[in-house]
């Protein structure tokens, strides 16, 4: 089962985060030391988003492979009791 994501968390919400903080820090009305911060909390906020995109990649990849690996041991479960099958009605005859 999926856990609750919160809003934060979203690709979405990350990508306004980036752009209000880059706004922010090329504003030339902003003081000084809120255009330093600004420029860490983008970074901060580039480095979530790239690391959230990975992950949810390399999840679904998993997701993807773990089912090819299910289907996978499904038809090897099917073929021996076909092949069981077929050494059973030949020992009949």
């Amino acid at each position: 089962m999926s856990e609750k994501q919160s809003y934060l968390g979203t690709p979405a919400t990350l990508a306004v985060m980036i752009i209000a903080a880059v706004w922010t820090a090329a504003s030339s009305g902003t003081a000084p030391y809120a255009r330093v911060l600004a420029c860490i909390w983008a970074g901060g906020a580039a480095v979530n988003l790239v690391l959230l995109l990975v992950r949810r990649r390399r999840d679904r990849s998993a997701a993807t492979q773990a089912a090819a690996d299910g289907a996978d041991a499904e038809d090897a479960r099917n073929a021996r009791n076909a092949a069981d099958a077929k050494t059973a009605a030949g020992a009949d005859r």
